[in-house]
């Protein structure tokens, strides 16, 4: 049974991607590694905002593996659009 404040976690995330994919469409800036980009910037604030400083939650652990994941991830879209702007074309 999820608790409140996991609950409150999820909810926040689903809210701020769907806000994000929503304001990147109507200012006609969508792509994808930008959506990823912001995706992970909002992912580490929320979790930074929504978990409490005296004691770790259980599931803390769990979330700090999706973190490290969405970090490698969002420097690999940086990387590759790093490579597409210097050698335009050396990646599709």
């Amino acid at each position: 049974m999820p608790t409140p404040r996991r609950l409150r976690f999820v909810q926040t995330q689903v809210a701020l991607l769907l806000g994000l994919l929503l304001a990147l469409a109507v200012i006609g800036a969508f792509s994808p590694g930008l959506f990823v980009l912001l995706g992970v910037i909002g992912f580490v604030t929320a979790i930074e905002l929504l978990t409490p400083a005296e004691v770790r939650p259980r599931w803390y652990g769990r979330v700090e593996v999706l973190v490290t994941l969405a970090l490698v991830t969002a420097a690999a879209v940086a990387g590759v659009r790093t490579v597409q702007l210097f050698e335009p074309g050396l990646l599709p």
